[in-house]
């Protein structure tokens, strides 16, 4: 079974945003709201995410796990109905509002966790963007793992701009982060501001 790519995830993140430009601008200062759009219910933006990716999502925490994606295998055998117990992760999805509330704890659970690709989605301010990147590349490059992580670029993180509706991903990779680009669309063209190629 192949895994889901960061490319892959982050077309569908930001195909799923743009569907939904308006109403998170209405709501972008409000990050409760905010955070209940983008997981929580059905008609979430993970939800749509999962829907696109072929996976299931569980958008309650899963020890202290924002959101698992996962295939209906990778749920444990005969367990008591209504519980959700995994022996596989797909996806670890964390989502953070406050980028200044310290983003090392996010970046150290999702490198603790054991699944296919890791992301983190967070809104930066105006300032401390780049030193914040830095410290978190420091943070990763200091995993035992972070060769493999490099390799099969299995940590995303993903940026998002009020000003503009923009966004950005990063893949991490040892000597830095590689911006990741998506197929461009109307709609994803406006999305990103023009980031993409």
């Amino acid at each position: 079974m192949s895994k889901i790519t960061s490319q892959q995830f982050f077309q569908a993140w930001v195909d799923a945003v743009q569907n939904r430009k308006e109403h998170l601008l209405t709501i972008w200062r409000q990050p409760g709201v905010f955070t209940s759009h983008v997981k929580g219910d059905d008609t979430s933006i993970i939800k749509e995410i999962a829907d696109k990716l072929n996976l299931l999502c569980y958008q309650q925490d899963y020890y202290c796990i924002d959101t698992i994606f996962y295939k209906e295998e990778d749920l444990v055998p005969e367990r008591p109905i209504g519980s959700y117990w995994f022996r596989d992760i797909r996806i670890a999805f964390e989502h953070e509002n406050n980028f200044n509330s310290g983003l090392y704890q996010e970046v150290s659970h999702l490198l603790i966790t054991n699944c296919d690709l890791r992301v983190l989605v967070t809104y930066p301010t105006d300032y401390g963007e780049e030193e914040q990147m830095e410290y978190l590349h420091k943070i990763i490059k200091g995993s035992r793992h972070s060769k493999v992580v490099s390799e099969e670029e299995s940590f995303l993180i993903i940026f998002g701009s009020e000003n503009g509706f923009l966004w950005e991903g990063y893949i991490y990779k040892e000597d830095n982060w590689k911006q990741v680009h998506v197929t461009v669309t109307e709609e994803t063209q406006q999305a990103t501001g023009g980031f993409v190629q």
